[in-house]
């Protein structure tokens, strides 16, 4: 049986924007508030690509210790990542239709570039490395493939060169190789 399906006014391009709010933890160095937007453009809500704008506040330059030791400080991160973008599970969800079907078409990937601007009041670096990510979009009213709104959980990596800024001062910012962010948000889809 063929079920009869509304698709976004785009349709078979779909296009999403996102607004982000979360954190980047980093254990006893504290999770500064990160925030970002950012785009997709898909085929048939399937493969396409995605741009970003995700920046994070950093960390007190304050000596802070942990068993004696003190630790690093967090600099502030721009971050403008790109690249291909995926929803694994859509060819399975575009038959059907409810609640589940969406939200299981909702289930992204993203692998691309990153470049990665971190800074302090006096120092900063850019850099390029690895953007990996997965997103969660649960359906509040339609989908990717009617378009609509949903509720966007979003979690990426970050592999880059290790930065080290202000290294001549007591309290140096450092930012290792491996980096996450843990967002939450909401998706539109036109």
């Amino acid at each position: 049986m063929q079920v009869a399906r509304s698709y976004s006014r785009l349709w078979p391009i779909t296009l999403d924007a996102h607004l982000l709010v979360g954190g980047e933890p980093h254990g006893p160095r504290g999770t500064p508030i990160a925030f970002g937007v950012g785009a997709e453009l898909m085929w048939r809500a399937r493969v396409g690509a995605f741009a970003a704008l995700l920046s994070s506040e950093g960390s007190p330059i304050l000596p802070q210790a942990q068993n004696g030791k003190v630790l690093n400080s967090l600099g502030d991160r721009i971050s403008v990542p790109f690249g291909l973008a995926a929803r694994p599970f859509e060819p399975l969800a575009e038959s059907h239709e409810g609640w589940a079907w969406r939200l299981l078409a909702g289930i992204g990937l993203q692998a691309g570039l990153t470049i990665e601007n971190v800074r302090s009041s006096d120092d900063d670096a850019t850099t390029a490395g690895l953007h990996l990510a997965a997103s969660l979009d649960v359906p509040i009213f339609g989908g990717p493939i009617a378009g609509g709104l949903a509720l966007r959980l979003y979690g990426r990596m970050m592999v880059t060169p290790e930065l080290t800024l202000d290294a001549s001062a007591p309290q140096r910012i450092h930012e290792p190789i491996f980096s996450g962010q843990i967002y939450g948000g909401l998706a539109y889809y036109l």
